[in-house]
């Protein structure tokens, strides 16, 4: 098959509706330049779409991504991608500091590739038609690996004015922020600036234009907001328990994670992007061990928004054991605080927590296993949620969560003995050997109204059972 032919695909919907479903898919790669690809649908309407480069040498293969949308369980859609002129990828000049870093690739998660050519496991990225890659930027950038698939301050820092770009549009702003915006409206931050105690999201504006996380103790101030626990940033990660040290309380005597560079920054039509490496330095400022985490937002609309998340946590500096406690999160968030749920400060409390299980609130689903946990409640007159998602292939599928009606909730498949209150029977001490690597992947959907008006129990199956692809 000659790529610059036209190709001819089916998406088969399987036992799930599918709302708006990212899909990707595994091509040949073209000659270089690369050629601008355009997809239609079997009504003739052009689907946006963007593609990355995966794999090395003669294993290189294109990975095209986009939104299935509004097809119904068991229903299947054609779809027809073409190629245009040529074009060039836009690249922005390489700082001296950063020219020696890898490049990193792969969708934003593996497990959801429907692999129509044969192919190989992705290693390495470039900048192709439909998407604008940025090399490594960032406070010392180091290199760091492909994963398959912040400020101690009462102000938050002041927004630069930059351009309103379609899609998801990221750019690196000064003090250590990254800025992703989806269709010229700020969604959220990474933040990551080298006097911070850890890396953390913040804010997290949801579909009502409101965000959905806490803004204590970035900023202060702000009436009926609760001022508890201010080392809950936003959305985070974090460990209480890493090899004997406490990284996730803040503070003198704590350790802490710093950010060592960006190796892929992806701004496109469909999604943006970015690979970051960490380093989790003990309270005695040693490395104890590093990680990799692809971010990827995706364009799906003005309903909802919908994030990927991995980590590749690797033992780079020796054997890590990541302690039993219920202080961790892979992913932690801390929601608004008109989301909390009742609590004895707060009575009244609107918020709700509810897992795939049917647990409702924090007595039935604290410590308990579930494949998703969704947290809802008003936020300025509109109720939102938030869910996070475990995959099936994550360690300890499916995973407990320590989430509070005070409004926190994190993935955590370690604190066993918190979780079941018997330390002999259940331990949940996570060993990863020297200079091994372990990957997480998570799903992250911030949708309006409760869980039932989310879709979230149907939009699960999405990340965990993804739309199937033929080739025609």
């Amino acid at each position: 098959m000659q790529f610059m032919e036209p190709l001819e695909f089916i998406v088969r919907a399987g036992p799930h509706a599918r709302v708006a479903c990212p899909v990707w898919v595994q091509l040949p790669v073209p000659p270089a330049p690369a050629p601008t690809l355009r997809l239609f649908d079997d009504v003739g309407n052009e689907i946006p779409c963007q593609s990355e480069t995966s794999g090395v040498s003669a294993d290189e293969r294109l990975l095209l991504a986009f939104i299935v949308r509004d097809l119904e369980a068991h229903a299947s859609r054609r779809y027809r991608l073409e190629t245009g002129p040529p074009i060039a990828p836009v690249v922005e000049d390489v700082p001296p500091e950063s020219s020696g870093a890898e490049a990193v690739a792969g969708p934003p998660d593996a497990a959801s590739v429907v692999e129509v050519v044969p192919g190989a496991d992705a290693q390495a990225s470039g900048a192709l038609a439909g998407a604008e890659t940025s090399p490594v930027r960032g406070e010392d950038a180091s290199t760091v690996e492909a994963v398959e698939d912040a400020p101690d301050q009462a102000v938050e820092v002041p927004r630069v004015p930059r351009e309103k770009l379609p899609g998801v549009a990221l750019t690196e702003l000064p003090d250590g922020e990254l800025a992703i915006d989806i269709e010229g409206d700020h969604f959220t931050s990474y933040r990551f600036s080298a006097d911070g105690q850890r890396p953390y999201f913040h804010p997290l504006v949801g579909p009502t234009g409101q965000s959905v996380t806490r803004a204590f103790p970035m900023e202060e101030g702000i009436e009926g907001e609760t001022s508890d626990h201010p080392h809950h940033r936003g959305m985070w990660t974090a460990h209480g328990d890493l090899n004997g040290h406490d990284n996730w309380l803040e503070g003198y005597g704590k350790a802490t994670i710093r950010h060592s560079g960006f190796s892929r920054l992806v701004s496109g039509p469909v999604y943006g992007s970015f690979d970051a490496g960490s380093e989790w330095i003990d309270r005695w400022g040693s490395i104890a061990m590093t990680d990799t985490r692809r971010v990827t937002v995706f364009n799906v609309g003005p309903n909802e928004r919908l994030v990927e998340y991995s980590v590749r946590f690797s033992a780079s500096h020796g054997q890590v054991t990541m302690g039993d406690t219920k202080e961790a999160g892979i992913v932690a968030i801390r929601v608004a605080t008109s989301m909390d749920g009742p609590t004895k400060a707060n009575p009244d409390g609107a918020g709700r927590i509810e897992t795939s299980d049917g647990a409702i609130g924090e007595d039935e689903a604290w410590g308990r296993r579930a494949s998703w946990c969704d947290y809802s409640g008003p936020v300025a007159g509109h109720v939102v949620g938030v869910a996070i998602m475990d995959h099936p292939t994550n360690p300890r599928f499916p995973t407990h969560w320590h989430v509070r009606n005070y409004g926190l909730m994190t993935v955590n498949p370690f604190g066993l003995h918190d979780f079941y209150g018997d330390t002999d029977a259940h331990r949940g001490d996570f060993i990863i050997p020297p200079y091994e690597s372990r990957v997480f992947r998570y799903r992250i959907l911030i949708h309006r109204g409760d869980v039932v008006a989310g879709s979230v129990r149907d939009r699960y199956h999405d990340f965990a059972n993804p739309p199937t692809v033929e080739l025609c």
